[in-house]
């Protein structure tokens, strides 16, 4: 892609970034010592760091299991390797993948576990949590809350108040990735591992909100805190009772949060099961409902498919979805190390990959590869 994605994309040189920020960070900063360790997130902070439980709904809702027809292939998508079609099994195994599962009609088609995996335990998410941070503010902005996207940060955050472009910032810009905020080592070491608020007061830019697209953490931490001010709710709570707690989750799930500002983190932190993350793609999948109960307003899901920053190779973002090209109608909530959640409207189908760290599947056309098992659900 053209484009800087500091989460999940730029790790090797966000870390080479963080070895020169670490001295600094040590003389100037109160953050805990894990957070100069893990600066750079990886499957283990949920078990690190400190969580909430967020509460899954008390009837589970159980997918059907259907025999396939014909097995599912792929052709391994890379500028580099030739196309050698594999079963998906051997394809899934090589890519290091955890979980893998293609629904389609509310039905299992097809589903990969690792084997190595002997029980269960929540699977982080990373960045997909910021489509959750979206979907909530969708909900908080529907119950009268948040007045629009248009407003201005410093309606809710009023301590943002020392630098001029603040006075042009609004929500819009930060569900968006254009704020012009400026990406520094204490911001993400305090929203992910310190005191969520500490970031408030050291905010810098780069560019006028508005004018420059760059994907970074810093604009979910403070979104996130919008939310929880208006609703007097913490994230992760008030995620369950409008959300998660709705679309017959079965499994345990976490997120994580600071105890002594008392804020959920934002900006990823999250873990949860396989099949509860496609419920949460089904609900898009069906413009905000859920068996018929409308969780999330119809038109904030259709004008979040519906890309306004383009970021090359034919791919478009909008509240923190990944979306493809207009002729296929596909589109992803996106996280580190590629933990996915495909939606494909047209044929009904929604796929999750939850993914270990291998640097080679980030050279991987994911959305080809997706797009391939999609097509192969037809004749299934």
């Amino acid at each position: 892609m053209l484009f800087r994605v500091h989460s999940f994309i730029s790790v090797k040189s966000f870390r080479q970034s963080v070895l020169f920020g670490m001295i600094a960070l040590t003389v100037y900063s109160c953050m805990p010592i894990q957070a100069y360790r893990y600066i750079v997130p990886d499957e283990q902070d949920v078990y690190r760091f400190k969580y909430e439980t967020v509460k899954h709904a008390d009837t589970c809702f159980e997918f059907k299991k259907v025999p396939v027809k014909k097995s599912f292939e792929v052709a391994n998508w890379t500028s580099k390797v030739p196309l050698i079609k594999l079963p998906l099994d051997q394809f899934l195994k090589e890519q290091k993948t955890k979980y893998f599962v293609v629904i389609k009609n509310d039905s299992i088609l097809y589903e990969y576990t690792d084997r190595k995996i002997k029980k269960y335990n929540p699977v982080p998410s990373f960045s997909i949590s910021k489509s959750f941070v979206s979907a909530c503010l969708g909900i908080a902005i529907q119950q009268g809350y948040i007045g629009s996207v248009n407003d201005r940060v410093t309606d809710y955050l009023p301590e943002l108040n020392y630098h001029k472009n603040f006075e042009s910032l609004t929500i819009n810009h930060l569900l968006n990735q254009k704020s012009g905020i400026r990406m520094r080592v204490p911001n993400v070491a305090d929203a992910y591992y310190g005191k969520v608020e500490n970031v408030l007061p050291y905010i810098y830019f780069d560019h006028k909100p508005g004018e420059h697209f760059e994907y970074i953490n810093i604009n979910y931490t403070l979104l996130g805190l919008i939310i929880e001010r208006t609703t007097k709710q913490d994230l992760h709570k008030y995620f369950s009772d409008n959300i998660w707690s709705k679309i017959g989750t079965c499994d345990s799930a976490v997120w994580g949060y600071d105890y002594k500002t008392k804020h959920t983190r934002a900006i990823g932190c999250f873990a949860g099961s396989a099949r509860d993350y496609a419920k949460f793609g089904m609900l898009y999948l069906n413009n905000g409902s859920w068996k018929g109960n409308q969780l999330i307003d119809s038109n904030w899901v259709k004008q979040s498919i519906t890309p306004v920053n383009s970021l090359g190779e034919n791919v478009g973002y909008n509240n923190s979805w990944f979306i493809g090209e207009k002729e296929v109608g596909d589109y992803m909530a996106l996280g580190m190390y590629r933990q996915q959640i495909y939606i494909n409207p047209e044929n009904n189908v929604v796929i999750v990959s939850l993914m270990k760290f291998n640097k080679e599947n980030l050279d991987l056309r994911w959305w080809q590869i997706l797009r391939q098992v999609t097509e192969q659900t037809k004749s299934n």
